[in-house]
């Protein structure tokens, strides 16, 4: 979706983004990370890493409570398989991503990103292409101006 100046972003797009940031920091740490819906998957989590064993829901509101994330924590540990450890990654506006999971003690913990996987939270380079991505193109390939 392309937004025109001053367009509100939707709650569904903004969820997405944060999903695609998490998969690119996770990435860092986990290689084979993967979102669940590129796969064809439908399930109750977003991201996951069969290697390690994980699985990750990603939830990023203008507010959220702690009543919200406990919910959201309980229904990730429903519907994950048995073998896995479910994290929740969540994070309201203007504030860091916080991590939800088990803690050594076996207790739920919750931490910010960086001190439960070591690694900053960063943001996925963008996917779109911008006007002067493609005139930067028309100049380097000459010839596909003659295929218009």
């Amino acid at each position: 979706m392309v937004r025109t100046k001053g367009q509100i972003r939707s709650a569904k797009s903004k969820g997405s983004a944060f999903e695609y940031d998490c998969e690119y920091s996770l990435q860092q740490v986990f290689g084979d990370t993967y979102r669940t819906h590129e796969r064809g998957y439908v399930m109750q989590y977003d991201l996951r890493t069969d290697i390690y064993k994980k699985v990750f829901e990603c939830k990023c509101h203008k507010s959220m409570s702690w009543n919200q994330a406990k919910k959201y924590f309980h229904k990730l540990l429903t519907y994950k398989p048995s073998e896995y450890e479910p994290y929740l990654i969540f994070k309201s506006n203007q504030q860091p991503s916080l991590v939800m999971y088990f803690g050594r003690s076996g207790f739920v913990s919750v931490r910010e990103f960086k001190d439960v996987f070591g690694v900053d939270f960063i943001k996925h380079p963008p996917t779109h292409k911008n006007k002067k991505d493609f005139e930067n193109l028309e100049k380097n390939f000459p010839d596909l101006e003659d295929k218009k």
